[in-house]
């Protein structure tokens, strides 16, 4: 899909007189639909240079009181805005936290909203090319709000609309938001609260199965839309599209091809001098390489290789972009941390943070940026077993987040505070029990209280994945716990019962909670 065309729309604006414009005019819902839409547009848009030009006389046609008019051309405009921040934000394996935004659930609502009032008008008036547009926006509306059957319906709709008015470009985007559908349908069932299940490999591998399918699905339409965009010669949407293949590889646990169709895209960028589009395109390698253990350090070149795009090349310090360094800098240093090179992690994010600061963003994405490299200097302590040095970073991250009003980011930032903090300490009182004093065992109890607000905080927006990863971090705590407690104390009461299965007995041992002051007494 593409935006509407900027100098045709201003021919179309009309000075109203005053008494129509004041007056009940009869498309008086297509401007409601109209303002909705340009609302979005302009809240979604931030940083869409081509956007605005083309917004401004649709914003003008709304002033008038031109719904009719302005009303498809919102929707189109919405429907490529929509798309760009569903798939800047749709990463199968994110090494890097995403900083660039996700609509959020409340403007998906709100654009799925104009999406369904501007179909039955379109369909009134016959409007085949506009009933395409809204359900483009209809389906990467509903992958926001994680509801994959409605938007594939609404993608596959959208192809056939299209394909029927002969729009090439536009068959093209509703086979991506098919396959952008079909990879959330990839990444859905690993939820990790699967580890809780009782036949929990038998239902691993039905959901590995489901999603190797919906990949490779997902795979069959991106690669149609690329033979498209071919054709047409758009080789910018063809590296973008090549990129989604890649994602799609990347489910189906096909490293080596996710990497080959990722460079593919990235030699078409570097023709078309797109330093973003290429660091995209580098991210998926490094994704790819994350992936494998023993491609650790072929990660850490194309982390490297990000960097360079952005100053390298003798670009000078006023021209740099600032948060497309520190977001390379933050995947250098999750790099440097995954592959045991901690100081090396902790200095690279602190040159991050420093990026972060400088760039010219929003306070939600300086929150994102600047909070989640925080995180990982903070993990980067733990892991050396100081988790007091980590926590200060670990609370300014919960603080940054508070402050720009995301609660999402503010309640995950709490449950990685507790879980990085508890992990840290009960591996440094297996390690080194003299280590793990009083104020250490406070700490570990608040983080308990810490974790249960974050799981609450997510229940009051209904964000049923954001439950599932706290309740999976719940989890390993508690087994983290309950195997120092077997190492370190005696039950304090043995049950024995029996197996119904197997018909034999079973003996299970409880414990009561690790005294440091007793465990220190014992070492002495």
């Amino acid at each position: 899909s593409s935006l509407p065309n900027a100098g045709a729309i201003v021919a179309s604006v009309k000075v109203l007189p005053t008494s129509t414009v004041m007056g009940e005019a009869p498309s008086d819902h297509q401007l409601h639909v109209a303002r909705v839409a340009v609302h979005l547009c302009a809240q979604l848009a931030d940083g869409m240079q081509d956007v605005e030009p083309v917004l401004k006389p649709i914003q003008n046609l709304v002033a008038n009181s031109q719904g009719a008019e302005a009303m498809p051309l919102a929707v189109q405009t919405l429907s490529v805005v929509a798309r760009r921040r569903v798939e800047a934000s749709l990463r199968f394996n994110p090494v890097i936290p995403l900083t660039a935004l996700a609509i959020g659930k409340d403007a998906a609502g709100r654009c799925a909203w104009a999406a369904k009032e501007s179909l039955q008008q379109f369909a009134s008036d016959g409007n085949g090319v506009g009933q395409a547009y809204a359900q483009l926006l209809a389906g990467y509306a509903h992958i926001e709000l994680m509801d994959s059957a409605k938007a594939l319906k609404a993608a596959v709709a959208s192809e056939e609309l299209f394909k029927s008015q002969k729009n090439k470009p536009g068959e093209a985007a509703a086979l991506c938001c098919q396959s952008s559908a079909r990879l959330l349908r990839a990444m859905a069932g690993s939820s990790p609260q699967l580890q809780l299940a009782e036949d929990k490999e038998e239902k691993v591998k039905a959901v590995k199965k489901r999603q190797e399918e919906e990949a490779k699905a997902g795979i069959s339409s991106a690669r149609a839309a690329c033979c498209i965009y071919s054709d047409i010669d758009d080789r910018k949407s063809e590296a973008a599209c090549l990129t989604l293949v890649g994602e799609l590889m990347l489910a189906k646990d096909e490293v080596d091809e996710a990497k080959n169709v990722a460079r593919e895209a990235r030699d078409i960028f570097q023709d078309l001098e797109d330093p973003y589009g290429e660091a995209r395109a580098l991210n998926l390698i490094l994704s790819a390489n994350m992936l494998h253990e023993a491609d650790a350090v072929d990660a850490l070149f194309a982390a490297k290789d990000v960097l360079w795009l952005f100053r390298g090349n003798d670009i000078s310090e006023e021209e740099e972009d600032k948060k497309a360094i520190a977001d390379g800098l933050h995947g250098q240093a999750k790099v440097h941390f995954s592959i045991g090179e901690l100081s090396e992690a902790k200095e690279v994010a602190q040159e991050a943070l420093k990026y972060y600061q400088q760039a010219k963003m929003s306070p939600k994405e300086a929150a994102c940026g600047q909070g989640y490299a925080l995180q990982t200097l903070a993990h980067s302590y733990c892991a050396e077993l100081s988790p007091d040095e980590g926590l200060p970073f670990s609370e300014q991250s919960v603080e940054l987040f508070a402050t720009a009003g995301d609660v999402k980011g503010q309640a995950m930032a709490k449950a990685v505070l507790a879980y990085q903090d508890t992990m840290s300490r009960m591996k440094q009182l297996e390690d080194t029990p003299q280590a793990f004093t009083q104020q250490s065992n406070a700490r570990v109890t608040e983080n308990w209280t810490v974790i249960e607000d974050a799981m609450a905080m997510m229940r009051d927006i209904r964000n049923q994945e954001g439950e599932d990863t706290i309740g999976s971090l719940i989890y390993e705590m508690n087994q983290k716990v309950g195997e120092i407690q077997k190492k370190m104390s005696t039950p304090t009461k043995t049950v024995w019962t029996v197996d119904k299965v197997t018909r034999k007995a079973k003996q299970k041992d409880y414990y009561e909670p690790i005294d440091p002051g007793s465990q220190l007494a014992t070492q002495e």
